[in-house]
Protein backbone atom coordinates (compact mmCIF):
# COMPACT_ATOMS: atom_id res chain seq x y z
CA UNK A 1 0.00 0.00 0.00
CA UNK A 2 1.49 3.48 -0.85
CA UNK A 3 -0.84 5.10 1.65
CA UNK A 4 -1.64 8.87 1.98
CA UNK A 5 1.59 9.93 2.99
CA UNK A 6 2.68 8.39 -0.04
CA UNK A 7 5.04 5.60 1.63
CA UNK A 8 8.45 6.38 0.23
CA UNK A 9 9.11 2.45 0.09
CA UNK A 10 5.81 1.47 -2.14
CA UNK A 11 5.99 4.56 -3.99
CA UNK A 12 9.29 3.56 -4.90
CA UNK A 13 8.79 0.11 -6.02
CA UNK A 14 5.70 1.57 -8.34
CA UNK A 15 7.57 4.28 -9.47
CA UNK A 16 10.13 1.78 -10.95
CA UNK A 17 7.58 -0.55 -12.40
CA UNK A 18 7.58 -1.69 -15.95
CA UNK A 19 4.06 -3.56 -14.81
CA UNK A 20 1.91 -2.34 -12.25
CA UNK A 21 -0.12 -5.54 -10.45
CA UNK A 22 -2.99 -3.58 -8.70
CA UNK A 23 -4.11 -6.33 -6.66
CA UNK A 24 -7.96 -5.64 -4.80
CA UNK A 25 -6.92 -1.61 -5.58
CA UNK A 26 -9.21 1.01 -6.79
CA UNK A 27 -5.89 3.38 -7.11
CA UNK A 28 -8.05 5.94 -5.51
CA UNK A 29 -6.11 8.89 -4.25
CA UNK A 30 -5.20 7.27 -0.83
CA UNK A 31 -2.54 5.48 -2.55
CA UNK A 32 -2.39 7.70 -5.75
CA UNK A 33 -2.96 11.32 -5.24
CA UNK A 34 -4.30 10.64 -8.48
CA UNK A 35 -0.83 11.44 -10.10
CA UNK A 36 2.28 10.42 -11.43
CA UNK A 37 4.90 11.17 -9.24
CA UNK A 38 3.78 8.17 -7.19
CA UNK A 39 3.35 5.46 -9.97
CA UNK A 40 5.54 5.04 -13.48
CA UNK A 41 3.58 7.00 -16.33
CA UNK A 42 4.96 4.28 -19.01
CA UNK A 43 3.98 1.07 -16.69
CA UNK A 44 0.91 -1.15 -18.06
CA UNK A 45 -1.33 -1.52 -15.05
CA UNK A 46 -3.37 -4.37 -14.38
CA UNK A 47 -6.17 -4.05 -12.44
CA UNK A 48 -8.05 -6.74 -10.50
CA UNK A 49 -10.92 -5.19 -8.66
CA UNK A 50 -14.56 -6.81 -7.08
CA UNK A 51 -16.06 -3.70 -7.67
CA UNK A 52 -15.91 -3.28 -11.57
CA UNK A 53 -16.89 0.30 -11.80
CA UNK A 54 -13.31 1.28 -10.62
CA UNK A 55 -11.52 -0.64 -13.17
CA UNK A 56 -9.83 1.71 -15.19
CA UNK A 57 -11.21 4.84 -13.49
CA UNK A 58 -8.63 6.76 -12.51
CA UNK A 59 -5.66 5.22 -14.50
CA UNK A 60 -5.75 3.88 -17.84
CA UNK A 61 -5.21 0.16 -17.85
CA UNK A 62 -4.15 -2.60 -19.67
CA UNK A 63 -5.61 -5.40 -18.43
CA UNK A 64 -9.03 -5.47 -15.87
CA UNK A 65 -10.17 -8.19 -13.92
CA UNK A 66 -13.38 -8.14 -12.45
CA UNK A 67 -13.00 -10.84 -9.71
CA UNK A 68 -12.08 -11.72 -5.93
CA UNK A 69 -8.51 -10.30 -5.24
CA UNK A 70 -7.70 -13.18 -3.07
CA UNK A 71 -8.91 -15.52 -6.16
CA UNK A 72 -6.57 -13.94 -8.32
CA UNK A 73 -3.78 -14.22 -6.19
CA UNK A 74 -4.08 -17.61 -5.96
CA UNK A 75 -4.18 -18.29 -9.46
CA UNK A 76 -1.36 -16.83 -10.28
CA UNK A 77 0.57 -17.89 -7.52
CA UNK A 78 0.11 -21.30 -9.24
CA UNK A 79 0.79 -20.36 -12.49
CA UNK A 80 4.45 -19.23 -11.43
CA UNK A 81 5.14 -21.74 -9.18
CA UNK A 82 7.57 -23.27 -11.08
CA UNK A 83 10.98 -23.41 -9.37
CA UNK A 84 12.80 -20.53 -11.84
CA UNK A 85 10.10 -17.97 -11.49
CA UNK A 86 10.06 -18.77 -7.24
CA UNK A 87 13.64 -18.26 -6.81
CA UNK A 88 13.02 -14.94 -8.79
CA UNK A 89 10.14 -13.79 -6.72
CA UNK A 90 11.83 -15.17 -3.52
CA UNK A 91 14.50 -12.82 -3.97
CA UNK A 92 12.53 -9.74 -4.83
CA UNK A 93 10.52 -10.64 -1.66
CA UNK A 94 13.49 -10.68 0.56
CA UNK A 95 14.64 -7.32 -0.83
CA UNK A 96 11.13 -5.36 -0.50
CA UNK A 97 11.45 -7.08 3.79
CA UNK A 98 14.77 -5.48 3.86
CA UNK A 99 13.90 -2.27 2.69
CA UNK A 100 10.77 -2.75 4.75
CA UNK A 101 12.84 -2.97 7.29
CA UNK A 102 14.72 0.19 7.05
CA UNK A 103 12.03 1.97 6.21
CA UNK A 104 10.32 1.09 10.00
CA UNK A 105 13.27 2.17 11.66
CA UNK A 106 13.64 5.60 10.08
CA UNK A 107 9.97 5.74 11.09
CA UNK A 108 11.27 5.64 14.95
CA UNK A 109 14.08 7.33 15.00
CA UNK A 110 12.91 10.47 13.00
CA UNK A 111 9.93 10.93 15.34
CA UNK A 112 9.58 13.65 17.45
CA UNK A 113 8.70 12.44 20.99
CA UNK A 114 9.84 15.28 23.54
CA UNK A 115 8.79 18.51 21.39
CA UNK A 116 5.76 20.38 22.63
CA UNK A 117 3.52 21.26 21.36
CA UNK A 118 2.71 17.31 20.41
CA UNK A 119 4.14 16.69 16.86
CA UNK A 120 1.80 13.77 14.76
CA UNK A 121 5.20 11.66 14.40
CA UNK A 122 5.97 11.66 18.34
CA UNK A 123 1.35 10.74 18.45
CA UNK A 124 1.71 7.88 16.21
CA UNK A 125 4.70 6.27 17.55
CA UNK A 126 3.34 6.37 21.44
CA UNK A 127 0.30 4.93 19.84
CA UNK A 128 2.60 1.98 17.72
CA UNK A 129 3.97 1.13 21.33
CA UNK A 130 1.15 1.42 23.05
CA UNK A 131 -1.98 0.30 21.37
CA UNK A 132 -2.93 -2.99 21.96
CA UNK A 133 -2.23 -5.84 19.00
CA UNK A 134 -5.79 -6.86 18.94
CA UNK A 135 -6.97 -3.00 18.39
CA UNK A 136 -9.49 -2.13 15.40
CA UNK A 137 -8.60 0.94 14.08
CA UNK A 138 -11.57 3.50 12.44
CA UNK A 139 -10.21 6.70 10.66
CA UNK A 140 -11.69 9.77 10.01
CA UNK A 141 -11.22 11.92 7.01
CA UNK A 142 -8.59 14.60 7.29
CA UNK A 143 -4.73 14.96 7.33
CA UNK A 144 -3.96 13.50 10.62
CA UNK A 145 -6.19 10.58 9.97
CA UNK A 146 -5.13 9.73 6.88
CA UNK A 147 -1.17 9.73 7.59
CA UNK A 148 -2.34 7.82 10.31
CA UNK A 149 -2.99 4.84 7.37
CA UNK A 150 0.56 4.55 7.31
CA UNK A 151 1.88 5.87 10.52
CA UNK A 152 0.11 3.02 12.49
CA UNK A 153 0.25 -1.05 12.73
CA UNK A 154 -2.71 -3.12 12.00
CA UNK A 155 -2.14 -6.70 13.32
CA UNK A 156 -5.04 -8.73 13.31
CA UNK A 157 -7.25 -8.40 10.40
CA UNK A 158 -10.02 -6.61 9.71
CA UNK A 159 -8.42 -3.84 11.67
CA UNK A 160 -8.36 -0.98 9.64
CA UNK A 161 -11.59 0.86 8.89
CA UNK A 162 -11.62 4.44 7.23
CA UNK A 163 -13.65 6.36 4.67
CA UNK A 164 -10.31 6.38 2.45
CA UNK A 165 -10.78 9.10 -0.41
CA UNK A 166 -14.81 9.78 0.25
CA UNK A 167 -14.04 12.40 2.44
CA UNK A 168 -16.57 11.37 5.28
CA UNK A 169 -15.84 14.10 8.03
CA UNK A 170 -17.05 12.23 11.40
CA UNK A 171 -16.53 9.16 9.88
CA UNK A 172 -14.72 7.00 12.29
CA UNK A 173 -16.61 7.60 15.79
CA UNK A 174 -19.94 6.28 14.16
CA UNK A 175 -18.26 3.55 12.53
CA UNK A 176 -16.21 2.56 15.61
CA UNK A 177 -19.45 2.14 17.45
CA UNK A 178 -20.61 -0.36 14.39
CA UNK A 179 -17.20 -1.72 15.22
CA UNK A 180 -17.56 -2.43 18.59
CA UNK A 181 -20.86 -4.00 18.31
CA UNK A 182 -19.67 -6.27 15.90
CA UNK A 183 -16.51 -7.14 17.89
CA UNK A 184 -17.22 -6.23 21.82
CA UNK A 185 -13.99 -8.03 22.83
CA UNK A 186 -11.77 -5.88 20.67
CA UNK A 187 -10.56 -2.88 21.63
CA UNK A 188 -11.46 -0.10 19.14
CA UNK A 189 -9.86 2.90 18.76
CA UNK A 190 -11.19 6.17 16.82
CA UNK A 191 -9.04 8.83 15.57
CA UNK A 192 -10.41 12.11 14.43
CA UNK A 193 -9.55 15.81 14.06
CA UNK A 194 -11.31 18.55 16.34
CA UNK A 195 -13.92 19.53 13.45
CA UNK A 196 -14.94 15.89 12.81
CA UNK A 197 -15.35 14.90 16.59
CA UNK A 198 -17.11 18.47 16.43
CA UNK A 199 -19.75 16.75 13.97
CA UNK A 200 -20.57 13.52 15.44
CA UNK A 201 -20.09 14.48 19.30
CA UNK A 202 -23.65 14.01 20.37
CA UNK A 203 -23.40 10.18 19.43
CA UNK A 204 -21.62 10.44 23.34
CA UNK A 205 -25.18 9.72 24.31
CA UNK A 206 -25.64 6.79 22.13
CA UNK A 207 -22.04 5.14 23.46
CA UNK A 208 -23.18 6.04 27.01
CA UNK A 209 -26.62 4.58 26.93
CA UNK A 210 -25.79 1.29 25.23
CA UNK A 211 -22.35 0.69 26.69
CA UNK A 212 -20.63 0.99 23.46
CA UNK A 213 -17.19 1.30 25.03
CA UNK A 214 -14.68 2.65 22.57
CA UNK A 215 -11.66 4.92 22.75
CA UNK A 216 -11.93 8.50 20.78
CA UNK A 217 -8.93 10.05 20.02
CA UNK A 218 -8.98 13.60 18.69
CA UNK A 219 -6.20 15.13 17.65
CA UNK A 220 -6.73 18.86 18.13
CA UNK A 221 -5.15 21.03 16.43
CA UNK A 222 -7.57 23.63 16.50
CA UNK A 223 -8.47 23.70 12.43
CA UNK A 224 -9.87 21.78 9.44
CA UNK A 225 -6.37 21.06 9.03
CA UNK A 226 -6.95 20.02 5.15
CA UNK A 227 -7.85 23.75 4.38
CA UNK A 228 -5.96 25.64 6.18
CA UNK A 229 -2.57 23.53 4.97
CA UNK A 230 -4.32 24.49 1.50
CA UNK A 231 -4.79 27.97 2.10
CA UNK A 232 -0.59 28.54 3.57
CA UNK A 233 0.68 26.51 0.51
CA UNK A 234 -1.56 27.63 -2.60
CA UNK A 235 -2.97 30.79 -1.46
CA UNK A 236 -0.54 32.59 0.11
CA UNK A 237 -1.76 32.21 3.96
CA UNK A 238 -5.16 33.66 2.90
CA UNK A 239 -7.27 31.63 5.68
CA UNK A 240 -11.04 31.89 5.66
CA UNK A 241 -13.09 29.70 7.75
CA UNK A 242 -10.08 27.42 8.46
CA UNK A 243 -9.76 28.09 12.19
CA UNK A 244 -11.85 26.08 14.82
CA UNK A 245 -12.55 27.06 18.44
CA UNK A 246 -14.31 23.65 20.14
CA UNK A 247 -15.35 23.01 24.18
CA UNK A 248 -12.20 21.05 25.86
CA UNK A 249 -13.34 17.85 25.00
CA UNK A 250 -12.71 15.75 27.92
CA UNK A 251 -15.25 18.12 29.91
CA UNK A 252 -17.70 17.13 27.75
CA UNK A 253 -17.38 13.64 27.65
CA UNK A 254 -17.96 13.74 31.46
CA UNK A 255 -20.70 15.58 30.93
CA UNK A 256 -22.11 12.72 29.05
CA UNK A 257 -21.31 10.49 31.22
CA UNK A 258 -18.04 8.98 29.51
CA UNK A 259 -14.83 9.12 30.59
CA UNK A 260 -12.51 12.52 29.27
CA UNK A 261 -8.51 12.99 29.39
CA UNK A 262 -6.66 15.79 28.28
CA UNK A 263 -2.82 14.83 26.98
CA UNK A 264 -0.66 18.15 26.61
CA UNK A 265 2.71 15.85 26.21
CA UNK A 266 3.35 12.85 24.86
CA UNK A 267 4.70 11.55 27.92
CA UNK A 268 1.13 11.86 29.43
CA UNK A 269 -0.44 9.59 26.29
CA UNK A 270 0.54 5.83 27.73
CA UNK A 271 -1.69 6.78 30.58
CA UNK A 272 -4.46 8.07 29.34
CA UNK A 273 -5.17 5.40 26.59
CA UNK A 274 -4.16 2.84 29.58
CA UNK A 275 -7.09 3.98 32.14
CA UNK A 276 -9.54 4.24 29.24
CA UNK A 277 -8.59 0.78 28.38
CA UNK A 278 -9.89 -0.15 31.96
CA UNK A 279 -12.56 2.19 32.76
CA UNK A 280 -15.29 -0.09 30.98
CA UNK A 281 -17.03 3.52 29.55
CA UNK A 282 -16.63 5.24 26.02
CA UNK A 283 -13.57 7.38 26.77
CA UNK A 284 -12.19 10.46 24.74
CA UNK A 285 -9.04 11.53 24.80
CA UNK A 286 -8.09 14.96 23.95
CA UNK A 287 -4.74 15.64 22.65
CA UNK A 288 -3.16 18.99 21.98
CA UNK A 289 -1.40 19.14 18.69
CA UNK A 290 0.97 21.27 17.53
CA UNK A 291 -1.46 23.62 14.94
CA UNK A 292 1.42 24.48 12.87
CA UNK A 293 1.91 21.20 11.89
CA UNK A 294 -0.11 20.52 8.91
CA UNK A 295 0.27 18.51 5.62
CA UNK A 296 -1.34 19.66 2.68
CA UNK A 297 -1.88 17.04 -0.23
CA UNK A 298 -1.71 17.58 -4.28
CA UNK A 299 -3.15 20.33 -5.70
CA UNK A 300 -2.71 18.99 -8.88
CA UNK A 301 -4.01 15.37 -8.67
CA UNK A 302 -6.17 15.32 -11.71
CA UNK A 303 -3.27 16.68 -13.93
CA UNK A 304 -3.01 13.17 -15.54
CA UNK A 305 -6.02 12.89 -16.84
CA UNK A 306 -5.71 15.99 -19.30
CA UNK A 307 -3.48 13.86 -21.53
CA UNK A 308 -6.33 10.91 -21.92
CA UNK A 309 -8.16 12.58 -24.84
Amino acid sequence: QMGPRGNPLASKLAKEADVILALGTRLGFNSTFFSYENINQQASIIQVEIEPTALGRYFPISIGIYADAKTVAKELYDQISSKKEINKIEKWTQNFINERKNYLKLRDKNAEITKIPIQPSGLFKTLRDVLPKNSAVTLDAGTLCLQATDMLNYNESPSLFTPLDFGLVGFSFACGLGVKLAKPDRPVISLMGDGGFGMTISELSTAVQHNINTITIVMNNKSWGAEKAYQRDFYEERYIGADIDSPPFDKVAELYGAKGFDVRKISELKEAISSALKCNKPSVINVEVDPKALYSFRRDSFKHRQNKN
